[in-house]
């Protein structure tokens, strides 16, 4: 209730000052909606694919991943966006977040300090890395292992500079990490960075980072944490390299707790409707600072794309990951060294 609110609220005030300040050209409507259904071959009992997914949770069952509505005014000086959001990224991926942040996908407002250089406040997507929530936009139907353990949005100011298409440059002051609302005690705030350039029409490069203290006061435990990642696209191939790698101290301890992750990509389009990707990834974080229980996990997948029309995409994939360590949910409240599951989506913008 909540969230239609805020949509309708943001409706009204711009149909308020339409005649005064607005133009038809100046607004945007749009909706993205997924739908999914995924076997998990462990069967867990509870119906949940294992922790470290934020995605496509759900197993053996019809369900949405993500469904939002969104709101855009651009005009010469300012600029806002306000998404509403439903689904299991809103409902997993913010479930620590007061109830009324888990419908909000983005909300902000910015303002044109200079020619190519913006300001923004609010809730709103994350520099870090090269995947989204919006799985339409991504080669491959699931998320990186990166991808889930890194904040797909972040809350608090950004500084965007933009001379070229070429090359963008942004700077954040955070309320933390992927965070909307900080918990009690938590008094630091988080800085990152970002440079992205293309040095070539289909080449892209990028480096961004985190540096922040995630604990309560009187703790002062800084996290400093870096993704890169190259893209480069040619006839009907396209390959992206993705690495991460993070520190944070420790109490009462002059080591550092260390974790890093890598994956890479290759997608071909076949025909112009039908694509297929394949991804081979790892991640090690033995002191357990992202992934529970200090994972080490491995994994692959293939899908397959078919793309029923320019708006519309139906997807197949097949996923498989593996652990040194029994630590996926199998059936029978076993644990268990691999996982594998298998799943179709359906998705739409509009």
């Amino acid at each position: 209730m909540r969230a239609r609110c805020l949509l309708f609220s943001f409706l009204f005030f711009a149909w308020g000052n339409a005649q005064a300040q607005i133009t038809p050209e100046q607004l945007r409507f749009s909706g993205y909606l997924e739908t999914y259904y995924a076997f998990d071959f462990g069967q867990p009992a509870s119906n949940e694919r294992p922790d470290l997914f934020f995605n496509y949770k759900r197993h053996n069952e019809v369900s949405l991943n993500l469904g939002l509505l969104q709101a855009e005014y651009a005009a010469e000086k300012v600029r806002s966006k306000l998404g509403i959001m439903v689904g299991d990224y809103a409902r997993y991926n913010l479930e620590g977040q007061p109830a009324w942040a888990q419908f909000v996908y983005e909300a902000s407002v910015g303002v044109r300090i200079l020619e190519d250089l913006w300001m923004d406040m609010g809730v709103m997507p994350s520099h870090l890395g090269f995947e989204s929530a919006l799985g339409k936009s991504c080669w491959h139907l699931s998320r990186s292992l990166l991808a889930e353990s890194s904040p797909y949005y972040l809350t608090g100011a950004r500084v965007t500079y933009a001379p070229s298409e070429d090359l963008e440059m942004v700077f954040w002051l955070t309320n933390g990490w992927q965070t909307v609302q900080r918990i009690n005690n938590h008094r630091g705030v988080g800085l990152g960075a970002g440079i992205r350039y293309r040095p070539a029409e289909k080449l892209e490069l990028s480096y961004s980072n985190y540096l922040g203290n995630e604990y309560p006061a009187p703790l002062s435990i800084y996290r400093f944490f870096n993704n890169a990642y190259l893209r480069y696209e040619w006839n009907s191939w396209g390959i992206i390299g993705g690495l991460d790698y993070g520190i944070e101290e420790r109490l009462f301890s002059r080591s550092l707790n260390r974790w890093m992750g890598m994956t890479a990509s290759l997608r071909k389009q076949l025909t112009e409707p039908l694509a297929v990707a394949v991804r081979a990834e790892h991640y090690s974080d033995p002191n357990g600072v992202i992934l529970p229980e200090g994972m080490k996990v491995a994994g692959a997948s293939i899908n397959m794309d078919y793309a029923v029309t320019e708006n519309s995409l139906i997807r197949l994939e097949y996923r498989y990951n593996r652990s040194p360590d029994p630590v996926f949910d199998h059936r029978r409240g076993k644990l268990a060294k691999e996982n594998t599951v298998i799943t179709t989506s359906i998705a739409i913008e509009f």
